[in-house]
């Protein structure tokens, strides 16, 4: 006889399945009643745990946001460019692990009509983005961490691991199994400090190069 389930399982499991469902298809092609014979439920039990659709919508994506900011700010270790490469192997183990929740997130911030979901996606990358700040100034590699080219150049390398992760993710199992998440954080960090030589490069002779968090 199948047990019955607790209602914070029978949530959990609707959340779950929620987010297969959005990480295959878009918010507006996934229907109230597809969740609900997906999850084996009614659709009244959906909108009685999560009031809308798009409140479930919501949270899959938050939850899968919350989790990667939590984890990032988990990493060990002092702000450094081996900080940065252990945050993207976290990042793609993450994404492997979570990958319903992760595609959702991925999808959602690319969708023009759900404005909730696009903040929520750049509240996560801003926290990103002041993290890789932290580890490219603490490195010493001779660059400015305030100028707009290296906020384009962080901007463009989360962009690299975003779609590198997203390959992956797409790749048969045998070939999925060829490549870990730390050898996706070597060729990701590999590609981002050779957009850093390119801007050290092109830093003026006699301009300061910016103190690290140890030198201030």
């Amino acid at each position: 006889m199948k047990r019955r389930m607790e209602p914070d399982q029978r949530r959990a499991a609707i959340l779950g399945t929620a987010g297969e469902e959005f990480s295959r298809r878009p918010f507006s092609a996934v229907s109230v009643a597809d969740l609900a014979a997906a999850a084996g439920v009614s659709a009244p039990l959906i909108v009685f745990y999560f009031g809308s659709k798009k409140q479930l919508y919501l949270e899959v994506v938050r939850q899968a946001a919350d989790a990667i900011a939590a984890g990032l700010r988990d990493v060990p270790g002092p702000a450094s460019l081996e900080r940065l490469e252990t945050s993207v192997e976290f990042y793609a183990a993450f994404a492997q692990r979570n990958r319903a929740g992760f595609l959702t997130l991925l999808r959602g911030s690319q969708d023009e009509g759900q404005p909730e979901v696009r903040a929520i996606v750049e509240e996560l990358r801003d926290t990103v983005l002041s993290q890789i700040l932290a580890d490219v100034a603490a490195a010493g590699v001779g660059i400015d961490p305030e100028t707009p080219d290296t906020a384009m150049a962080v901007r463009s390398y989360l962009g690299y691991v975003d779609t590198a992760v997203t390959h992956w993710l797409s790749l048969p199992p045998p070939e999925q199994e060829q490549i870990t998440a730390a050898r996706i954080a070597q060729l990701a960090v590999g590609a981002f400090t050779g957009s850093l030589g390119v801007l050290s490069a092109a830093r003026p002779p006699d301009s300061p190069v910016p103190a690290g968090p140890a030198d201030s």
